[in-house]
C-alpha cells in the first residue's frame, strides 16, 4: 500500500504542471487530494495533499466550488477524529478558512456563483459542524483556536442567520463562545 501512497505524490507533480485551467480539470485534482488526505498510508503523502489543497483552494474559484461539494466531510472528519494531529488539524482549518473566503477576480460576472458563500451555507447547515469549531476553541494550540476563529468570523460574514441558528440550537453554544472570550487573549 506504500506504493499508493508514492503514488499521490507522482500524481500531484504531473496534475500541476498540467493546465489546470478548466473547470472539471481543478474537479479532478481536488477530487484526488480529498481522496489522498483521506486514504493515504503515510502521514507525510497526507500533509502534503493537505497543503496543495489548501494552496488550490485559496487561489481557484472552481477549486472552491468543488472542494464544497466533496470537501466538507474530509476536512470535519479529521477536526473530530485527528484531534492529536495537530499539523493535520492546522491545514483542515486553514482550508476551510481558504473555502470560505472570497476570489476577487475582476473578470467575472457580478451575477456568478460565490462559491465562498455557498460554502459557508453548505458548512453552517448542520449544527453538529459548528459544535465541533466550538469545542475546538478550547484546544491548548494558539493557532488550531486561531484558524477556528477565523473560520467562525468567515462564517458570521458569509452565513450569520445560520450560524446564529447553529449557536443557539447547541448545548452551552452561547456559553462556549463567551468562555473563549473570556479566557483567551
Amino acid at each position: 500500500m506504500a506504493s499508493r501512497a508514492g503514488g499521490c505524490r507522482a500524481r500531484f507533480r504531473q496534475e500541476k504542471s498540467g493546465s489546470s485551467n478548466e473547470s472539471s480539470n481543478e474537479d479532478s485534482y481536488v477530487e484526488r487530494l480529498l481522496d489522498c488526505i483521506s486514504n493515504g498510508k503515510l502521514s507525510e503523502d497526507r500533509r502534503t495533499a493537505m497543503l496543495e489543497l489548501q494552496s488550490v483552494v485559496a487561489e481557484s474559484s472552481n477549486a472552491q466550488l468543488a472542494f464544497g461539494a466533496m470537501g466538507f466531510p474530509v476536512m470535519m472528519g479529521i477536526l473530530e477524529e485527528e484531534r492529536d494531529d495537530v499539523e493535520m488539524v492546522r491545514g483542515a482549518l486553514e482550508t476551510l478558512v481558504s473555502a470560505l473566503t472570497p476570489i476577487d477576480h475582476a473578470k467575472g460576472p457580478k451575477n456568478e456563483i460565490q462559491p465562498a458563500l455557498m460554502n459557508a451555507d453548505l458548512l453552517s447547515r448542520e449544527a453538529d459542524n459548528i459544535s465541533l469549531l466550538l469545542s475546538l476553541l478550547s484546544e491548548d494550540d494558539f493557532y488550531v483556536r486561531y484558524y477556528t476563529l477565523q473560520l467562525l468570523t468567515a462564517l458570521l460574514t458569509n452565513s450569520p442567520n445560520r450560524l446564529q441558528e447553529a449557536i443557539l440550537t447547541i448545548p452551552r453554544g452561547i456559553t462556549r463562545s463567551m468562555d473563549m472570550l473570556m479566557d483567551r487573549e
